[in-house]
């Protein structure tokens, strides 16, 4: 019997980096939502929800592609199985940001979850897409994401028009929904094309 097929869709995914990262990413909410008196704590925070994101780069991984395309599961089943893991990561960072005081109370950590998920659906649409060409998408995902949101934050670009990173009261929320939710529509498109199989 096929060992892919007898462990499951989702037992290819490289656990390590995706663990590491996740962790990685819950240690510097924490530290942000900690001394968040701190001058650099608006950028640690960016940079946890960076790394959680990052983690869920890794989830598209499929080291034996070859082999894996020639089991009777189809590509979106396997997808499908492998972003349930990247949903848990998800969870797992937004019960992180909800139970830690960051910032300024809940519509701080409200909008941290909002770019949280942006940032997630960025990540995994990203891979799904370069998964069509590499098996292995997660390392390129993941560095380009941190790159990308590094460089927003710290040059912040678009400060004129929108708040990228709410994370305050007096954030401008509805420029921020507007970004995200485009965002996450575009992300949402793109994956649903990206996990088709080759022939449909």
């Amino acid at each position: 019997m096929n060992a892919t097929r007898t462990l499951g869709p989702a037992a290819g995914i490289p656990w390590r980096p995706v663990a590491a990262l996740t962790v990685a990413g819950l240690l510097l909410v924490g530290v942000a939502a900690t001394w968040t008196t701190s001058a650099v704590a608006g950028t640690t925070l960016v940079v946890g929800v960076a790394v959680l994101a990052a983690a869920t780069a890794y989830v598209l991984d499929e080291a034996a592609a070859e082999a894996v395309g020639g089991t009777p599961t189809s590509l979106r089943q396997r997808s499908g199985a492998r972003l349930l893991v990247a949903g848990g990561v998800l969870v797992v960072g937004t019960l992180g940001v909800g139970v830690l005081t960051v910032r300024s109370g809940v519509s701080a950590r409200f909008g941290v979850m909002l770019w949280l998920t942006g940032c997630v659906l960025v990540a995994v649409a990203s891979a799904a897409t370069l998964r069509r060409h590499f098996a292995e998408p997660g390392d390129a995902v993941g560095g380009a994401l941190l790159t990308v949101v590094i460089a927003l934050a710290v040059v912040n670009p678009l400060s004129r028009w929108v708040d990228v990173f709410p994370s305050e009261p007096d954030a401008r929320w509805a420029s921020s929904f507007v970004l995200w939710g485009g965002v996450g529509a575009l992300c949402l498109a793109v994956l649903t094309r990206a996990t088709r199989d080759p022939l449909d």
